[in-house]
């Protein structure tokens, strides 16, 4: 088994957890490990998308960006035929 730890929470969110961990069939580290997981992917996304639209909004840069890709296009099949 890995080692764990203790994490004190609001008993109001430890009930929560409880009721995901049961509704889901997880133990309550591995729940809390998605949990956590994703929201690291959420808070990547968010930071991504803000970028995205930081560039979009400076047209030269969303050039830029657009003829970087269609160099990367013609490397995809490196020089083999269509499938």
């Amino acid at each position: 088994m890995a080692a764990t730890t203790t994490v004190r929470v609001r008993p109001d969110t430890r009930k929560a957890i409880a009721r995901l961990s049961e509704r889901r069939g997880l133990a309550t580290a591995d729940l809390l490990g998605q949990l956590v997981a994703r929201a690291e992917e959420d808070e990547l996304l968010a930071v991504m998308n803000h970028d995205f639209d930081v560039i979009g909004a400076d047209q030269a840069r969303w050039s830029q960006l657009e003829a970087e890709r269609a160099a990367w296009e013609q490397t995809l099949l490196d020089g083999l035929g269509a499938a």
